[in-house]
């Protein structure tokens, strides 16, 4: 399949039913439209240049191999973040970041100063998360899905109101 996302195509590849609650039912899917196409590329290019120039910084150290395990996790979050076709897949990958964030930060755990950054990173990102999280459930609560592209065809037809994408802009911004 051959779709161009720079004309203005979106390519979603086929959803997948991964949960089904009630009448709920989450899928798993990616989607990729012109802005994921460039971040693909920047997340992928960035991460190749990272590690690149990381082999040699950490050669000889002990954590060699832990490191590059962190670095290639993250890297996988940072895609799957902007693959994600759903929200809470979406969030998923964004807790991936945080905790990749906070091995990477407090990689060198037995420096006092870096186990105090790597902590600070984790409470600070945990608040925002939590904001991120209710956001999220007030989408749900208010449109019964949390398919990306389908809360993006609500707010284009004006469906959800001003209140519920200021609170939930309030708290993914928070």
């Amino acid at each position: 399949m051959e779709v161009s996302a720079a004309e203005g195509h979106v390519l979603t590849m086929p959803n997948y039913e991964w949960l089904a609650i009630g009448d709920t039912v989450i899928h798993i899917g990616v989607t990729v439209d012109a802005l994921a196409a460039v971040m693909l590329i920047v997340v992928t290019v960035v991460s190749l240049m990272v590690q690149v120039y990381s082999r040699a910084y950490m050669h000889g150290d002990g954590g060699y191999v832990r490191y590059f395990a962190f670095m290639s996790l993250f890297t996988a979050s940072m895609l799957g973040l902007v693959l994600a076709d759903n929200l809470l897949f979406l969030f998923l990958f964004w807790e991936g970041v945080g905790l990749c964030s906070y091995l990477l930060i407090g990689f060198w755990f037995h420096k006092p100063e870096a186990a105090r950054a790597a902590m600070k990173a984790f409470v600070v990102t945990r608040l925002g998360d939590f904001g991120f999280l209710v956001a999220i459930l007030l989408l749900y609560a208010k449109t019964g899905t949390f398919d990306i592209g389908e809360l993006q065809h609500l707010a284009l037809a004006g469906t959800l109101g001003g209140t519920v994408l200021t609170w939930a802009a309030i708290g993914v911004f928070s």
